[in-house]
């Protein structure tokens, strides 16, 4: 007689119960080390160790890019995974904007917070029903959003304008319709990134960001949004009754603005010290605000955690002594096997205990079963033509909101002419890790409305160097050479540092064949030209020989005027972008043209 098969056993299931791995999916497949998953479109397929962690009671997964190259393949592929485990979390960093993982091939249709945060909080409402509707339909349970980091700090190379704005209040009213509109469609909402990341100067992707200022000043500024956004009763401001009345219906149960918290990967001495994600004393902070489900982690593989805990195993392990719930981690399988095993080996040296994993587990499973009920309140399917029917409803709206926000500050701006053949020259300095990639939606849309438009740099150099062809201070001078309104000097070096100045030893103008060329115009994309930095010293050099240029900024709408305005003769003419999404860039280019209002 054969033995009965045996399933996973008590530890097996507490420990796959706070992991939320990413993963590797393939698009169109079926069979051989996959499991084929149906629910519309192209079909997708679930990794067999995937499929077997969810069979053990894996927590849930977090979509990238990769798994979602359009909303039909996303439907399938959330139907295949629900199939398997009903009660598997399936979450998104879906912010709209600069990050987008629905629509990270083409940019996404939904201008970012920094948008939002220029109108009434009521559009930030209808923003985030509209995200929630298409999420819903793609059977995504969990948005890793609203952002509720106030930007205190302009130079913040990783928040900017995903942040709804630069004070607490305006963060929260913000921050706290936007999760009512999600949670409107059926959606769960998980703020972050606890307690703060908006005074920071690091990527906590790259490296550990330290906020060291005292703790009254992080309760006044920081703790503000997600303390209101976990109050029952919360705050209305004079525009944010819609918003208020659009949540009267919830059940005293259903009360609570946000689902889940995330932390983040940055030290604040005067909290504890350990970043956050693996220090007791923020977890502490967060319960004490009121907070009762789960806590997630930023994902454990960034940089900010790889030298202080070794490895993404031990930081797992640290992550759940501090009071973390669920577990984010990157597409490597292997970080996935790599914390199993770490918490494995933890429970079995006594060193955490499984009654402890089993707590968040339950946590978990509550979220899971309040958003359930709240999807089928909402009537939400997981369709793919419902999905393709609610992303162009998104689309419409986003149109509506970039063309409201997105308007021309300084100088006045001479249009581009249908025939322009405008250079564009990318002066970003630093990748944009949160959104995967140096985002090029505003050349991609310049280029479709100017076919003739020449860039600078072509494309994002290999393995995301900030310094691409002309664009290191060594090419500088050819680059700005090409632009100035004299051609290509023959003396590179000798570039003139008046405003318009003449290259010297430039060829004779009796000379036909070497007259210089007509000066196209000229624009710049910038993000981040803080003064001392290195976008602004060449946005400077560019500057001083075409004052003519005009500039595309995707950064952070509230410094324009001082980024911008203190350049020598008032600066250029600038199209406040307040991102860099497709809607984003679509509108910049409509200012670009001169259609449109000024605003």
């Amino acid at each position: 007689m054969s033995e009965a098969p045996t399933g996973p056993t008590r530890t097996e299931r507490a420990v796959n119960g706070v992991l939320l791995p990413g993963f590797e999916s393939s698009v169109g497949s079926s069979g051989g080390d996959s499991v084929g998953g149906s629910g519309g479109g192209s079909g997708s397929a679930v990794p067999a160790w995937l499929a077997d962690a969810a069979r053990a009671g894996l927590a849930g997964v977090v979509y990238f890019a990769r798994n979602t190259p359009d909303v039909p393949t996303t439907a399938a592929l959330s139907a295949a995974l629900h199939a398997i485990s009903p009660d598997l979390v399936i979450a998104v960093d879906e912010e709209g904007g600069d990050v987008s993982r629905l629509e990270a091939a083409d940019g996404s249709s939904l201008p970012g917070a920094a948008a939002l945060g220029e109108l009434p909080s009521a559009i930030s409402l209808d923003a985030g029903r509209a995200l929630g509707r298409v999420l819903a339909a793609t059977g995504i349970d969990l948005l890793l959003g609203p952002v509720l980091d106030v930007v205190s700090e302009p130079d913040n190379p990783v928040i900017g304008v995903r942040a709804f704005g630069t004070t607490p209040d305006a963060v929260a009213r913000h921050g706290i319709a936007f999760a009512r509109g999600v949670r409107s469609a059926g959606v769960g909402v998980c703020g972050k990134h606890f307690p703060g990341h908006g005074a920071t100067t690091v990527d906590s992707h790259v490296g550990l960001p330290v906020v060291d200022e005292p703790l009254d000043v992080v309760r006044e500024r920081d703790l503000v949004p997600f303390a209101r956004a976990l109050c029952p009763e919360g705050r209305a401001g004079a525009d944010q009754t819609r918003v208020d009345q659009a949540g009267a219906d919830q059940s005293r149960v259903d009360q609570s603005r946000l689902d889940a918290v995330m932390t983040a990967h940055v030290l604040f001495p005067a909290v504890g010290p350990a970043p956050a994600s693996v220090e007791p004393a923020a977890t502490r902070l967060l319960r004490d605000l009121g907070h009762d489900g789960p806590i997630i982690t930023d994902a454990l593989d960034m940089g900010a955690l790889r030298e202080l805990t070794g490895s993404v195993g031990e930081a797992a392990v640290r992550a759940i002594e501090a009071g973390a719930d669920l577990l984010c981690l990157g597409l490597d399988p292997g970080l996935y096997t790599e914390s199993y095993d770490a918490l494995s080996r933890a429970v079995a040296s006594g060193r955490v205990r499984v009654e402890r994993l089993e707590e968040s587990g339950a946590r978990t499973r509550a979220m899971v079963a309040a958003v359930r009920d709240r999807r089928a309140a909402a009537g939400a399917v997981t369709d793919a033509a419902v999905a393709r029917q609610a992303l162009a409803e998104l689309a419409e709206l986003g149109a509506g909101i970039a063309d409201a926000v997105v308007r021309v500050s300084g100088t006045g701006l001479v249009p581009l002419g249908p025939d322009a053949a405008p250079d564009v020259v990318d002066l970003r300095v630093r990748l944009d890790h949160a959104a995967g990639r140096k985002a090029r939606h505003v050349q991609t849309a310049i280029a479709a409305q100017w076919p003739g438009a020449r860039m600078f740099p072509e494309a994002d150099p290999p393995g995301g160097s900030s310094q691409g062809p002309g664009q290191d201070d060594d090419g500088l001078p050819v680059l700005i050479a090409r632009f100035t309104r004299y051609g290509v000097s023959a003396d590179l070096d000798r570039i003139g540092t008046e405003r318009g100045a003449e290259f010297p030893g430039g060829p004779p103008a009796e000379d036909p064949a070497s007259a210089p060329r007509r000066a196209e115009p000229l624009v710049v994309i910038t993000r981040e030209p803080v003064p001392g930095s290195v976008e602004r010293a060449r946005l400077e050099r560019l500057w001083a020989v075409r004052p003519d240029l005009v500039v595309v900024h995707t950064g952070l709408p509230g410094p324009v005027g001082d980024w911008f305005g203190t350049l020598s003769g008032g600066g250029p003419a600038v199209v406040v972008a307040c991102g860099t999404g497709r809607a984003n860039a679509a509108a910049a280019v409509v200012r670009l043209s001169g259609r449109g209002s000024e605003k």
